[in-house]
């Protein structure tokens, strides 16, 4: 299945780009190339259950999220991501938590911007995670209203088998240099480097 001529995906969490989209991801750059790729994060991941730890009592929501966006940022950057398509929320608000309201707003305007683009959220159905879910729902709903024109779901491989075969689209790695990518950056989730402030 072919992108349109501009793709943004919009992972919920720090790692979901890599863990649901990175074969996905690295297909977009090879077939558009990377000024036409975008990822958009929607959460700013403070609420992990990681700083439940003692370790991270004393720390701000915002500090919880500097830690995760060095993560993703290295990531994405292993992904072959422009740090210029690269879009946070919580900055662009200047606030934590949550931001379905602006990720419409935010894929409103790449629509309007560029005419020809594909979407790709969360499965507004089969997760589960519920912010996944709410996630989904705003790129289809716009979908459903006709304001979007093309939109596709990231889908846990748990929940294949809900979905016809001729529904599923599967991205494919296919030569090293793009599976080493991915590896790389699914580990930067497990670098820890006190100095650099990367907590794995």
């Amino acid at each position: 299945r072919k992108f349109k001529e501009y793709v943004v995906f919009y992972p919920q969490h720090q790692d979901d780009e890599v863990l649901w989209g990175g074969s996905a991801l690295k297909k977009a750059i090879n077939t558009l190339d990377k000024n036409h790729v975008f990822v958009v994060l929607v959460s700013d991941g403070s609420g992990v259950n990681v700083f439940k730890e003692k370790s991270y009592k004393d720390k701000t929501r915002k500090e919880k999220e500097e830690i995760r966006n060095k993560e993703f940022y290295a990531a994405l950057y292993d992904l072959g991501v422009k740090e210029e398509n690269i879009f946070i929320l919580a900055d662009m608000e200047n606030k934590s938590g949550t931001h379905f309201d602006l990720m419409e707003k935010v894929a409103l305007g790449f629509e309007e911007k560029y005419k020809s683009v594909t979407h790709v959220a969360h499965s507004y159905k089969y997760d589960d995670h519920i912010m996944h879910i709410k996630n989904g729902k705003v790129i289809f709903n716009l979908y459903n209203e006709g304001k979007i024109k093309d939109a596709m779901f990231y889908l846990k491989p748990k929940y294949i088998k809900k979905i016809p075969p001729n529904k599923r689209v599967l991205y494919k790695i296919e030569n090293h240099e793009d599976y080493e990518s991915i590896i790389n950056a699914c580990n930067e989730y497990r670098v820890i480097n006190e100095e650099k402030d990367r907590h794995g």
